[in-house]
């Protein structure tokens, strides 16, 4: 009994060791500037951790806004313009940084609640159909914080 015992700790420790934070899909770092103008949409950045396998981002949502797209800031010939995108490559192990001037997230009619809490609770969607919720935290236009 002892030697079975010993067994499935050395192999549930040799499991747990082989997931180590590159074989998971997760993001972090999120935050969203708020709009100074109620009605103009607030931007919303994070950083996104490929798993073990290419995917792609191919939705942001949240029960507390109106309206939630994923854009990117494109330059031709000296011009920036937004245009929106239906997904985002996320290569395995790999890092996608969502950006000022680069991909972020449009959310118009964040809510009183998620304002007044300082977060905004949102599920990143993904084609393996990976669904992962996260906390951006909510900062106003001049905070230091």
């Amino acid at each position: 009994m002892k030697q079975l015992s010993v067994f499935f700790v050395g192999l549930a420790s040799l499991v747990l060791a082989s997931c180590g934070q590159g074989d998971v899909l997760f993001a972090d770092d999120a935050v969203i500037n708020l709009s100074p103008v109620d009605d103009n949409p607030s931007a919303g950045y994070m950083t996104l951790h490929g798993g073990r396998q290419d995917t792609e981002l191919v939705s942001v949502v949240s029960d507390d806004v109106l309206r939630l797209e994923m854009h990117e800031t494109v330059t031709t010939d000296g011009v920036a313009t937004m245009k929106p995108l239906k997904s985002v490559a996320v290569p395995a192990g790999g890092k996608v940084k969502f950006e000022p001037g680069g991909k972020h997230l449009m959310i118009w009619g964040i809510g009183q609640g998620s304002r007044n809490l300082g977060l905004l609770r949102m599920t990143l969607i993904y084609a393996n159909d990976d669904r992962i919720q996260i906390e951006a935290v909510i900062k106003k236009q001049g905070s230091a914080e």
